[in-house]
């Protein structure tokens, strides 16, 4: 781009045009303050890739802050002091990348309009107009539409967005009514009287929020524990103490729905990043700190100090083999004794793996082994870190190329067959079967077309005879014992990822991507990829990655998650206005609705509520959090086990 010559970007927080003069790479939105990273400037790529974005942060994250400039002035050919500003915004997690202009009901100019018409109504005191012109205007959902107009209001009061716990409603007493008896009973009403006003006030002392029962909520990590003889699971989660304005973790009885213990607050600002259980143990990652558990009483064991918070990525928290394993912000791997707490080993990384994965008995790191920045799969023995095998996968393109393993490429692990099918984020696209045994390429399978697998990541589903896997707008599916490679499904109109397997029928979640976005569920023959049936999930987002639902769940947009239960597809959405759970059980053969269940969510109130998180499965028992509590339903009753 060259120099002075305006480009008409768009803000990625609320879609206002920026003011770009082609000089800087990062400008801050006039309307909400959001700093954006602008691409397309002089020789750089037309846009940063989020990995290079990435890197350079997380050099900067561990001091490297000279390295982190240097390669940001190479991938943007910018100054020194733009470089040096750009770093530390990107270290301090305030840049976003712009927006090209795209087409829908506003044009940027109109956006801006309607932006300085919500700070107008804003400044006169006007919230609930404000969020409603702009929702009207930008045909968005509330959920968008009050997050665009908390952020304009920010920026003008100067005054940061910050989460505030949501509480619900304590139980209210109605006084009792003024006597009107004789007055020779008197003394007997007052009795009376006496011990109603003590049973009411005996009963306000022992709710939560209460001076002897704290009122806590969920919000934040949950796990659930392992139980014996198929009993339900206790859940383990973290919570926050809004009497003392605390956070701590607690262990929930499912039997009881009661909570057994609480720990004590947690240091800092008592964020928990993770949750693991080995054997009788609860491990919490609260910042720097890691911390051991009794499942039974709560009593703390163990704590020591990690080098750093936890990695973004899931899971950076394990256990196995009696050792507690972390991978942290500062590219390291720790190994603890898991009785102890006592460093066993811990390994520096220098590529930019985020996850812990466990192999056939090995933890496997995706790392650099060489100069030349390839990525190999390192074998380490979890108990003493030391390295039992390094493999260099590379599929040869051509003649003169070779594709190799990046963080975006996909890893499945075989544990029947010992072995790992790799899909490279390549062009052209590549599929291999490594044996663990012997560390040699079974076969590999090339594409024509180009296999990208960013920003979401690799999304797979190994069935008994093949791999199928998503690439945008086509299903594949590979066959597991000869590597040949089909098209289950290709439209241009939407994205799949495949989500289970029975019988001959794979089932498939369709996003339509032209136009306005919709889900729906396929049902797909799995070999010859012949659609046998859809659903339409209407104004339903799923809430799980990718592309799940953000924000709020209101009566414009409802959530949705799912499971395979003896043979049958179980559909959960959640809903507002009314609030509820709405249980559907599907055949998976042709489609057809078998059962639908009604649960009313009686403890939310208001006509919304947050996105719920999926706990977990036990069975037929769903485990969830939903607006500060927890919930074990069972989709097969739709009776609630426990809620707290």
């Amino acid at each position: 781009m060259p120099e002075n010559t305006p480009t008409t970007l768009t803000c990625p927080s609320c879609g206002a045009p920026l003011d770009v003069d082609g000089k800087s790479s990062l400008v801050r939105c006039k309307f909400c303050n959001t700093i954006a990273l602008v691409p397309g400037l002089p020789t750089a790529p037309e846009a940063a890739a989020p990995a290079s974005l990435e890197e350079i942060r997380q050099l900067a994250d561990n001091g490297k802050i000279i390295e982190a400039i240097r390669r940001y002035r190479d991938l943007y050919d910018v100054g020194l002091k733009e470089a040096k500003d750009a770093v530390e915004a990107l270290q301090a997690g305030n840049v976003i990348e712009a927006r090209r202009v795209v087409t829908g009901p506003l044009t940027p100019e109109e956006t801006g309009r309607v932006l300085e018409e919500v700070q107008e109504l804003l400044r006169a005191g006007n919230k609930i107009r404000a969020i409603r012109r702009y929702r009207e205007a930008a045909d968005v959902s509330l959920t968008k539409a009050t997050n665009v107009v908390d952020q304009v209001e920010a920026a003008l009061t100067g005054i940061p967005l910050t989460p505030r716990p949501e509480i619900t409603g304590q139980p209210s007493v109605t006084p009792p009514a003024r006597s009107t008896n004789p007055v020779w009973l008197g003394c007997s009403i007052a009795l009376v009287i006496l011990l109603i006003v003590g049973g009411v006030l005996a009963f306000a002392l022992s709710q939560p929020g209460g001076p002897f029962v704290p009122y806590l909520i969920a919000n934040g990590p949950a796990i659930l524990l392992t139980s014996e003889g198929g009993s339900p699971s206790d859940v383990s989660a973290a919570f926050y103490n809004v009497t003392e304005e605390t956070r701590l973790v607690g262990l929930v009885e499912a039997e009881s729905g009661k909570l057994r213990w609480r720990s004590k607050p947690l240091s800092g600002d008592g964020y928990v990043d993770a949750i693991a259980q080995g054997g009788s143990l609860v491990y919490v990652a609260n910042g720097t700190g890691l911390l051991a558990y009794q499942v039974a009483d709560g009593s703390l064991v163990w704590q020591t100090q990690m080098p750093d918070k936890l990695n973004y990525g899931e899971p950076s928290l394990l256990v196995t083999d009696g050792r507690v394993l972390t991978m942290n912000l500062d590219q390291s791997v720790q190994a603890y004794d898991a009785a102890t707490g006592t460093l066993a080993w811990s390994r520096r990384l220098a590529g930019y793996d985020r996850t812990l994965q466990l192999m056939g008995g090995s933890l496997v790191l995706l790392d650099y082994t060489g100069d030349d920045y390839t990525y190999s799969l390192v074998f380490l023995d979890p108990v003493t870190g030391a390295e039992q095998n390094i493999i260099t996968p590379a599929c040869p393109c051509s003649e003169y190329s070779s594709a190799t393993l990046d963080t975006d490429s996909g890893l499945l692990y075989d544990e029947a067959e010992n072995a790992l099918y790799l899909v490279f984020d390549s062009s052209p696209g590549c599929v291999q079967r490594l044996d663990l045994a012997s560390g040699k390429t079974s076969w590999q399978a090339l594409d024509d077309e180009w296999y990208s697998f960013s920003p979401y990541g690799f999304t797979g589903l190994p069935t008994g005879t093949h791999l199928s896997f998503s690439n945008g707008h086509q299903l594949l599916a590979v066959d597991k014992a000869i590597g040949a490679l089909q098209t289950l499904l290709t439209d241009e109109d939407y994205e799949f990822i495949p989500l289970a397997v029975t019988g001959d029928r794979l089932i498939v979640r369709a996003r339509r991507t032209r136009g306005s976005e919709r889900f729906e569920i396929w049902g797909v023959e799995a070999i010859s990829g012949e659609r046998l049936w859809r659903m339409d999930l209407v104004n339903a987002k799923p809430i799980d990655p990718p592309n799940e639902l953000v924000g709020l769940v209101d009566k414009d947009e409802a959530g949705w998650t799912w499971n395979l239960l003896s043979g049958q597809l179980v559909l959960i959405q959640f809903q507002a206005a009314p609030n509820q759970l709405v249980i559907q059980t599907v055949n998976p053969a042709d489609g057809t609705l078998t059962s639908q269940t009604s649960v009313a969510l009686k403890a939310v109130t208001g006509d919304f509520y947050f996105v719920p998180k999926v706990i977990g499965w036990q069975d037929n028992l769903l485990y969830i959090s939903l607006d500060a509590n927890i919930y074990a339903v069972d989709v097969s009753t739709g009776k609630v086990k426990f809620s707290y």
